[in-house]
């Protein structure tokens, strides 16, 4: 994890001297966030842990984050807390948008200085309603800064259609001749398009649930942004059922209304929701590499932004606009 993290901060020429940053507490690799940020040059870091569930704890986050910084021999400039408070917003210069900080709400970023940005571990047009409050951003002046995914550096070009192709594998659906429905009508939709054709699969491209055609589908491949109510509800899933009776659905992204599917006897992967408006599988499962490199551009976004650089097409570092924002109204 220390070779990666110095790798990534060459790599990418991060440089957050002088800065005060905060990001998530994790017992999973996003712990690497608050090393990265110190090794970066960070003045401080403050580490903020998620409530304690039967799926994580905040001590086993606080542990995680402390020893990868300790290890580094950077703790002294690390803390760990259970909340932002007051003065942690004051004096915050870079705060990353991501569990359990998020929702960035109002009463946080009406006080963040002057010189502040609110960094997304995504693309820009990934966010959700109620992510970011981007209205309070735009009145007190806080940039969002966002990461293009598929720049080089990144490589979500490569990682996302990985990590649908290990969702194939552990459905035990073998992608190569492989009759693949990709209902997507966002970005994602070329690399993992591009991905599953390499793969093997035959793959057509359906902007809706409600036009698939029917034929001898293998999979079905759901890759749309979360909604209040699943992408995948009991209509799209009755049609499917006619369309594609013998195929395994397949969540990428986007949720699906199992107890409908269940109806239908429609096979659906994951079995289990991962969560309401997750992945299918977090990026984690492909190792610390692709995660590490997804926050360290996104840091690197951040920087960039935070110094006044100019976003390009195809450049790493995006702005949020309002018009990003998925809202499903």
């Amino acid at each position: 994890m220390l070779s990666l993290i110095h790798g990534n901060a060459r790599a990418f020429e991060l440089d957050l001297s002088g800065l005060r940053v905060v990001v998530p507490a994790d017992n999973g690799y996003l712990a690497a966030a608050a090393t990265l940020a110190l090794v970066a040059g960070a003045a401080s870091v403050t580490a903020i842990t998620p409530q304690t569930n039967r799926f994580r704890s905040a001590e086993e986050a606080a542990e995680a984050t402390l020893a990868l910084a300790s290890l580094a021999g950077l703790n002294r400039n690390l803390s760990i807390e259970e909340r932002i408070d007051h003065q942690t917003c004051r004096t915050t210069n870079l705060l990353v948008s991501s569990d359990p900080i998020r929702p960035v709400t109002r009463s946080i970023i009406e006080r963040l200085p002057d010189r502040a940005v609110v960094a997304l571990l995504h693309e820009a047009w990934m966010s959700i309603k109620g992510e970011v409050d981007v209205e309070a951003c735009r009145e007190h002046g806080v940039p969002i800064s966002a990461v293009n995914e598929s720049h080089p550096l990144v490589g979500g070009a490569d990682y996302q259609p990985a990590l649908c192709l290990e969702l194939f594998s552990v459905a035990e659906v073998a992608v190569a001749n492989a009759a693949v429905a990709l209902i997507c009508d966002n970005p994602l939709a070329d690399n993992l398009e591009r991905g599953l054709r390499e793969a093997g699969a035959q793959v057509v491209v359906f902007s809706r649930a409600d036009l698939v055609f029917e034929h001898s589908w293998d999979a079905v491949v759901l890759a749309l942004r979360p909604m209040d109510e699943p992408r995948l509800g009991i209509r799209d899933l009755g049609l499917i059922a006619k369309a594609a009776p013998e195929a395994t659905i397949i969540q990428y992204w986007g949720d699906i209304d199992r107890k409908a599917a269940r109806y239908f006897e429609l096979t659906v992967w994951p079995p289990r929701t991962p969560g309401k408006g997750q992945w299918g599988l977090p990026l984690e499962t492909l190792g610390p590499e692709p995660v590490l490199r997804r926050i360290t551009g996104a840091l690197k976004a951040a920087q960039l932004i935070l110094s006044g650089a100019p976003t390009q097409p195809g450049g790493l570092a995006q702005i949020l606009a309002p018009n990003d924002v998925f809202d499903e109204d």
